[in-house]
C-alpha cells in the first residue's frame, strides 16, 4: 500500500531537516534509532546522543536542504534532497525505515557527486570530534580527509571534464 506524501510520517522529519530543528528532527526518531553514513561501513551511529551529535553536525554545515522526492509506504520510505556545503552541491537519498509507532528506526544514506561526498567528510569530521570533547582527533580527521576532499574536486572539475571530450 503506497502512502501519499502528505500521510506519511516523514513529512515531520524532511520539515524539520529543511527547518535546520535537530530537536525535532529528533522527535521523529526511535529511541533505538541507527544511522550508516555513507562516509563509514564500519561505524553507525546508534540512539539519540550519537545521532543527536551527527544531525547538529551535519545541519549546522548544510543550506539549502530541500526535499523533493518521498516514496514508500507506512513502514519503509525513500526520501531525496538538494543541499549545500559551501560553494558545494550535494544530492541525498534517505532510506528510512519506520517502526511500529511511525517512529524512524533506521536510516541509510546515500550523498554524491563524490566531491560533495568528500567534502561532508571533510567538514563533520573534524566538527564531530571537537563536539566529542577531542580536539586532537580534530586536528587528526582534518589532516585526513581535507586532502581527499581536494582531490576530488580537482578531479571532478579538471579531469573528469577531460573524458568527454573527442
Amino acid at each position: 500500500m503506497s502512502v501519499h506524501i502528505q500521510d506519511s510520517p516523514v513529512r515531520a522529519y524532511r520539515e524539520a531537516g529543511e527547518a535546520k530543528n535537530v530537536d525535532a528532527v529528533m522527535a521523529t526518531l526511535s529511541p533505538r534509532v541507527s544511522f550508516h553514513s555513507p562516509l563509514t561501513g564500519s561505524a553507525p551511529f546508534e540512539g539519540h546522543t550519537r545521532v543527536r551529535d551527527l544531525f547538529a553536525a551535519a545541519l549546522g554545515a548544510l543550506s539549502d536542504l530541500r526535499y523533493h522526492t518521498d516514496v514508500g509506504d507506512e513502514r519503509t520510505r525513500m526520501v531525496a534532497a538538494d543541499a549545500r556545503l559551501g560553494s558545494q552541491r550535494l544530492e541525498e537519498s534517505a532510506l528510512l525505515r519506520l517502526d511500529e509507532r511511525g517512529l524512524i528506526e533506521d536510516i541509510t544514506l546515500w550523498i554524491r557527486p563524490l566531491p560533495g561526498l568528500t567534502a561532508l567528510m571533510a567538514t563533520l569530521g573534524p566538527r564531530l570530534a571537537r563536539a566529542g570533547g577531542k580536539p586532537g582527533l580534530a586536528v587528526l580527521m582534518a589532516a585526513a580527509t581535507q586532502p581527499l576532499a581536494a582531490m576530488t574536486r580537482l578531479g571532478d572539475r579538471t579531469l573528469v571534464p577531460l573524458l568527454n571530450r573527442p
